[in-house]
Formats: structure tokens, sequence, C-alpha cells
């Protein structure tokens, strides 16, 4: 990976390859937005009857 000698010091420390110059003031960060929302299953232990019928 190439690293900026002009990157911002934010940006430095952060493994995204979307480094901002020292100049501009960082406002909004990849690094930093909310994760993607993934849908967890919660899987339930089913009864087992161990009646003889």
């Amino acid at each position: 990976m190439k690293e900026q000698a002009q990157a911002n010091t934010l940006c430095l420390s952060c493994r995204r390859t979307c480094k901002q110059p020292v100049a501009v003031l960082i406002a909004a960060c990849p690094r930093y937005y909310a994760g993607p929302k993934i849908k967890r299953c919660t899987w339930k232990q089913l009864e087992l009857t161990l009646e003889p019928k």
C-alpha cells in the first residue's frame, strides 16, 4: 500500500485507502460509519420428548 506524505493525521492510522490531504477538515470518515445491518437468526432449541408412544 502506498503511503502519502501529506496525509491527514487521522487518516494515517486508518487502513482504508481513502487518505485525505492535511488541509482537509474531516467531518465524516467511512471508518466511523455504522456497519451494514446483518440479519441475525436466533436459533431456538427444539424440545426433545423422550416419552414412549
